[in-house]
């Protein structure tokens, strides 16, 4: 597989424009204190064998260093450059400091590769302790001998980065609508609308026409269709910039009105404007909940001061309904391209004690690609006030885990302890009944007799292990062990598999799409 004339042409042309991204204020009497950024992975190569390209982490270190300048007010290693947003807290000297960042992404590899080459960007290697007295006794490169010992890789900086599991409890904020059965019964149900069944059935013609110019061997003529909609712009769309044989067949009207298309399904399983808390959108007010969690510790504690998540387009399209953003702009309505970022600045005035939420998106990673201010929830204003901002967020936002479990209807492992059955296991532990003896067969602690069981307590008890229920009582003891033994760690005991071309439904909820 290669890239394209096009692609190639486009990279030959292309220098960083670093200007995009200190923009001033506009305001002096503010500074910058935090935020929060949600970035979408970047370019891939084909499903099912999806990898970060040397393209895709090319992008995303560019992107990262654009936010060490706007942040940091450094550019590269240590050249000093004017910004207005950046933050007073972070190392002047651009080197990592735990706790001064904060990264997450799942264990899926285009995201956690993306996430990385970011941070690369954001932190690339220095040598400041060369120059910085302190510093070089943190590192304690002298030896007791006298020897000194060079950092490897020319300075590389080892930077903290959180990858979750899916059954992770902070798994929910970056993929809220991962087992979630709300979600994928709100996003069948789009197939039995009017609108989807009207588009069904006016584009068929065009979709089997794409039989003429795709390979049957690449992509099967049978799932070309407006259900899958988004499988086929994917597979276009990789294989446009990839893979010149193919690309030769398409032209830009073809590539157009498949991306047209894709967004068309995709907004009908993004947003519902009757209802913004609709299920299809539980992936979105996961985020929203996250992005309002993570800018109030920086606005209490003063740190992270910088929070960067890493997820999917599908996400980006659910937040733009959420934040009414797809009525200042149609860029919140089509798919964003590779690296897009949301972007939530935490504001401080200098003069009084008020804080601010100033929100940007920037579309890609590519030259010439701004980062555009935008006003949040109707408003016409690009300064939302914290408490306007967080009182507008609860409204459209999941901020725990408890809740997100009763609004996806989960059952999930990280649901057991908010369940009616995990507090029927923990009812019966607390009058003495011992989960673990009930686990492993034997069921003398269940004394009909106790006078800490109620007689109708008492009497469910004994019918059900009569016929049975100690299976499931067992079962309870399993998960209450489970639930009290605590979290993993943060780092993946393995990766997840890469599902296959096509979704059961319109569209897939994202992965690395």
């Amino acid at each position: 597989m290669r890239l394209s004339t096009a692609t190639l042409l486009a990279l030959a042309a292309s220098t960083v424009q670093a200007g995009d991204f200190n923009n001033t204020l506009g305001n002096s009497d503010l500074s910058c204190v935090g935020t929060f950024v949600f970035g979408r992975h970047n370019d891939r190569t084909a499903k099912p064998s999806t990898v970060l390209t040397n393209y895709g982490a090319t992008r995303q270190v560019a992107s990262g260093s654009l936010f060490r300048e706007r942040y940091f007010g450094l550019k590269g290693a240590n050249t000093t450059v004017k910004s207005d947003y950046k933050i007073d807290g972070l190392n002047s000297e651009g080197v990592f400091v735990y706790g001064d960042t904060y990264a997450q992404a799942p264990a899926s590899t285009v995201i956690m590769y993306s996430m990385i080459s970011f941070m690369q960007g954001l932190y690339p290697p220095t040598q400041a302790w060369q120059t910085d007295a302190a510093l070089a006794d943190k590192m304690d490169e002298e030896m007791s001998n006298g020897t000194v010992v060079e950092s490897p890789f020319n300075g590389y900086q080892y930077v903290f980065m959180d990858i979750q599991q899916d059954d992770s409890e902070d798994y929910i904020w970056i993929n809220g609508d991962d087992s979630c059965p709300n979600s994928d019964n709100a996003i069948a149900g789009f197939n039995k609308t009017e609108f989807f069944k009207e588009m069904n059935a006016s584009t068929y013609d065009f979709y089997k026409s794409l039989g003429s110019i795709i390979p049957n061997s690449s992509y099967a003529h049978s799932k070309l269709n407006f259900k899958n909609a988004m499988n086929v712009y994917d597979f276009m769309h990789v294989n446009y910039i990839h893979d010149e044989d193919l690309a030769k067949n398409w032209n830009e009207t073809i590539m157009h009105k498949v991306s047209y298309l894709a967004d068309a399904a995709q907004w009908g399983i993004s947003y519902n404007a009757s209802n913004a808390t609709d299920p299809l959108t539980l992936g979105g007010q996961s985020l929203l909940g996250g992005v309002a969690n993570y800018l109030n510790a920086t606005k209490t504690a003063g740190s992270p001061y910088i929070n960067y998540f890493v997820g999917s387009f599908n996400t980006m399209y659910q937040i733009g309904g959420l934040l009414q953003l797809n009525e200042v702009s149609d860029n919140f309505t089509g798919m964003p391209d590779y690296g897009s970022v949301y972007v939530f600045d935490l504001l401080h005035s200098n003069s009084t004690s008020d804080y601010y939420v100033q929100f940007s998106f920037r579309n890609g990673t590519n030259d010439g690609s701004k980062l555009e201010v935008y006003p949040l929830f109707g408003s016409d204003e690009d300064l939302m006030s914290w408490s306007n901002f967080t009182s507008n967020i609860d409204k459209v936002s999941i901020r725990n885990v408890e809740d997100w479990c009763a609004a996806c209807g989960s059952t999930s492992e990280r649901c057991t302890v908010y369940s009616t059955l995990y507090e029927s296991a923990e009812s019966l532990e607390n009058k003495n009944v011992s989960l673990s003896e009930l686990a492993s067969g034997d069921y003398s602690s269940l004394d009909i007799n106790t006078p800490s069981l109620s007689n109708a307590a008492a009497g469910g008890i004994g019918a059900g292990v009569t016929i049975g229920v100690f299976l499931l009582v067992g079962g309870f003891a399993y998960l209450l062990y489970r639930s009290k033994k605590g979290s993993s760690s943060v780092l993946p005991t393995s990766f997840h598999k890469e599902t296959g071309m096509d979704a059961p439904s319109v569209t897939s909820k994202g992965s690395t799409l």
